[in-house]
């Protein structure tokens, strides 16, 4: 019998275990930037029955050591093709519903990648329950973090005379108008993190998830194109009129 069908020992199981709850923990992060946003997005779907069907797969075929490595290498590499992604959501701890995914899926994809190589390269290590248990606690530490930034993060107050605008569903209206010298008050109703930027000008306005802004207005007269620069975020943008 080949050794790419043999039994795998007690050892090998235990490794084959955690990468299971690490593909799992991928899997699940991707779900919840789904139910976060309340939206069907089309690759994150695909990503997230893919993690799913690879923590099947590592279950199902454990005894084939192929299987294992490729869905270990596969996560990691899932994690690398998103890293303008995951790089901009994990900068905003302060934006729970940006973070807490992208945080859980990233250690889940580390612990995924450490369990499937491990086995190949030193069969016999010991160290899988500890690997486990102290990726579980790296991500609660993470949420932990995440909901107590979000919750102190401050918030400017709306003054009289404000232009209000509202980022809500991934979205900002089309037009605003301000007079100059005047001020936006920016909302983002949304769980996850915003900016504002004003194209061909030195403006940009961080908005974490749930909080306001307020911006001043010192623009000559004319028509200005307004954005959100996050990534996977390229609808959000309208324009800016300064009367």
């Amino acid at each position: 019998m080949s050794s790419a069908s043999m039994e795998p020992t007690e050892s090998v199981r235990s490794w084959r275990r955690v990468e299971i709850a690490g593909l799992a923990a991928v899997s699940a992060g991707l779900v919840l930037v789904l139910i976060i946003n309340m939206a069907a997005i089309p690759p994150v779907i695909v990503f997230a029955v893919l993690y799913g069907l690879l923590a099947v797969a590592v279950w199902r075929f454990s005894h084939k050591t192929w299987v294992p490595l490729v869905a270990g290498v596969l996560a990691l590499l899932g994690m690398l093709a998103n890293a303008p992604f995951l790089a901009g959501d994990l900068a905003h701890p302060d934006s729970w519903g940006s973070f807490i995914p992208s945080a859980i899926a990233l250690v889940g994809a580390l612990v995924a990648f450490i369990a499937a190589v491990t086995p190949r390269f030193a069969p016999e290590a010991s160290f899988s329950r500890p690997l486990g248990l102290g990726g579980a606690a790296v991500a609660i530490v993470l949420v932990g973090l995440s909901i107590t930034a979000s919750a102190t993060a401050s918030s400017d107050a709306l003054e009289e005379g404000d232009v209000a605008v509202i980022a809500e569903g991934v979205e900002y209206p089309e037009v605003v108008l301000v007079a100059s010298g005047g001020a936006l008050h920016i909302e983002n109703k949304d769980p996850v993190h915003h900016t504002f930027v004003i194209d061909d000008t030195d403006i940009k306005v961080d908005l974490p998830a749930g909080k306001s802004r307020r911006l001043d207005v010192a623009l000559a007269s004319g028509e200005y194109r307004f954005l959100c620069d996050v990534p996977g975020h390229e609808r959000m943008e309208g324009t800016l009129t300064v009367e």
